[in-house]
Formats: structure tokens, C-alpha cells, sequence
């Protein structure tokens, strides 16, 4: 009889438990707003670049600090994210290099739930500054900031998501896997699939694309742990792959004009005088030439980088 006591007490217990587990979760990220969060990111992958035929291989690995901040804006909420720091090393055919992952930020206007629906800064002053924030952007697109539907969803759902970045619009399809038992049930952890693709070269100016036949493709494919209770993101593994392609810029060759002294002579000069004595003698052109025209070198840059973003304390 103690026993069946026993196995009927338990029997009840675990049906109190898992009863009270939510069968339709509504994740946002309200609960983040005013906190500050830390996150590790590391990455390492192969680059290859091409340029008139020259093909050329490396080997990366990267650690950044990033940080995350949610503020209220009107019904809307602001994402400030900054590149704190961080080091990259790069291995090579012509050895091994080491630099220092400089300050950067960029800031998402969302919705409570996570689409974005602006961006703000992105701007640059170098060519390493704009891929910098590049860089940022796709992983937290693919990390920190994913759109959640606004009437919740349950495991095994699969919905779509649009981010809003300036004239471009980025799909993104995702998917709730599980709520994984690692994590303490209150924070209410789930697991969720994400793959999206950003089409960088529509945030470049079109003079340039067309200029130059920029094109850039960010992909990624990633699984985030994120918690409802905190609003936020846990922890996230995945992989990111860049193309990108054009011809490099050529500078054009001014015309050469007549200078002002070569325009006007003045009277009497020995120049007047030479065509006046001259005149009955035949003059001698030099040939005019038209230079070929300058072909621009066309390059290519593929990169495949795996990553885990962890949090940091």
C-alpha cells in the first residue's frame, strides 16, 4: 500500500510539474528592455579571394565582445549593439597575422517581438570599418535579434520574419525545435532553427554597384538558444557565408587641355613670328593615337566561418 502511495504521489507531482508548462509560448523582448548584456563570439573559417585570376587562400579565427542594450522607443523598442574589441588572426601562405578588432556600433529599431524595422548608423569611414559593421549586422541578424510572430508560437511551429534595413527587405525563415531541459524551466528556454539572406549590395550606393558590378550576399544558418522569461538570447551556434564580387575601380585620365599661355600669345612673341615666316611651308603632324581602353580587373571574396555566441560574464 506504501508503495502505491509512493508511485501515485510521484505520478501526481510530475503531472503538476509538466502541467504547468506552457503549451503556447509568446516570446519578446520586453523583458530585456534597460538591461545591459554580454556576449562572446568566436569564429573561424577560410577565406578566398580571386583578382584578375590570382587566386589567393587564408585561414581565420576571431574572438569579439559584443554588447547589447534594449531601450523603449515609443511603441517600439531600440537595439544598440557595439563591438567592445576583439582579435583576429589570420594564417596564410606568407605566415601569420595578428590585429586588434576596433569599436563599432550599429542600432536596430524593432518591434517588441523582434522585426526590424529601421536601421540606424552603419556608416563608415574605411573600407575595414564597413565590413566591421557588416559583420555585425549579419550576426545578429542571425543571433541577437530574431523576429518572433506576435500570437505566440509552440514546438514545431515554422513561421517567416521581415527585417526592414533601409530599401531592404531580409526574409527570414525559422522554426521551434524544442525547449531543451538544460536550462532551468523558469527561464522557459527554447530552441529555435534560423536561415536567412541579406543582400548587402542594396545598401551600397547605386553609383557604385553600378560602377562597379558590386554584388554581396550574406547567408546564415544558426540554432539559438533563447529565453522567454529574460527576452534574450542564450547562446547560438551556426555558420555564415559571404560572396562577393565586382571590378575593382580604374581612375580616368583627365583630358589634356591647352594651358591659358599656350591659348594666348602675345603680339610679336617668336611663335607669331615663326607661322608668319611659315606660312607657304607645309607643316608636319604628329599621328594622333587613341589609347586601348583600360580593362578593370574583376574580383571575387568568399568567406565560410562557423561560430558559437556565448554569453560573457
Amino acid at each position: 500500500m506504501k508503495r502505491l502511495l509512493t508511485i501515485g504521489f510521484c505520478f501526481a507531482l510530475a503531472i503538476a510539474v509538466f502541467g504547468q508548462l506552457p503549451t503556447s509560448l509568446a516570446p519578446s523582448y520586453l523583458p530585456a528592455v534597460g538591461k545591459t548584456l554580454n556576449y562572446r563570439l568566436l569564429l573561424n573559417g577560410e577565406v578566398q579571394a580571386e583578382m584578375a585570376g590570382v587566386v589567393g587562400f587564408a585561414h581565420f579565427a576571431a574572438t569579439v565582445e559584443i554588447e547589447q542594450k534594449w531601450q523603449k522607443s515609443g511603441d517600439n523598442l531600440r537595439c544598440d549593439l557595439t563591438v567592445k574589441g576583439g582579435t583576429l588572426r589570420v594564417f596564410s601562405s606568407v605566415g601569420e597575422q595578428t590585429q586588434k578588432i576596433g569599436w563599432t556600433q550599429i542600432t536596430f529599431i524593432t518591434t517588441t517581438t523582434g522585426e526590424v524595422i529601421d536601421l540606424i548608423g552603419g556608416g563608415a569611414r574605411s573600407f575595414d570599418e564597413l565590413v566591421a559593421n557588416f559583420d555585425l549586422m549579419a550576426t545578429a541578424l542571425a543571433t541577437l535579434v530574431v523576429p518572433f510572430p506576435k500570437g505566440g508560437v509552440k514546438v514545431g511551429d515554422g513561421w517567416q520574419g521581415a527585417h526592414q534595413l533601409g530599401p531592404t527587405i531580409t526574409l527570414t525563415t525559422i522554426q521551434l525545435v524544442e525547449q531543451p531541459n538544460t536550462l532551468p524551466i523558469h527561464l522557459q528556454p527554447i530552441k529555435i532553427r534560423l536561415r536567412y539572406l541579406l543582400p548587402i549590395d542594396a545598401l551600397i550606393d547605386p553609383l557604385f554597384r553600378a560602377q562597379t558590378n558590386f554584388t554581396a550576399r550574406y547567408s546564415a544558418e544558426s540554432e539559438v538558444i533563447f529565453s522567454v522569461t529574460e527576452g534574450r538570447t542564450v547562446s547560438a551556434t551556426g555558420t555564415i557565408k559571404l560572396e562577393v564580387g565586382g571590378k575593382v575601380p580604374t581612375p580616368t585620365t583627365p583630358n589634356q587641355e591647352t594651358s591659358p599661355e599656350q591659348k594666348q600669345q602675345p603680339e610679336g612673341s617668336s611663335s607669331e613670328r615663326e607661322n608668319e615666316q611659315g606660312q607657304n611651308q607645309p607643316q608636319e603632324q604628329a599621328p594622333t593615337t587613341t589609347p586601348p581602353p583600360t580593362v578593370a580587373p574583376t574580383f571575387q571574396l568568399k568567406v565560410d566561418a562557423k561560430f558559437d555566441l556565448v554569453q560573457a560574464h
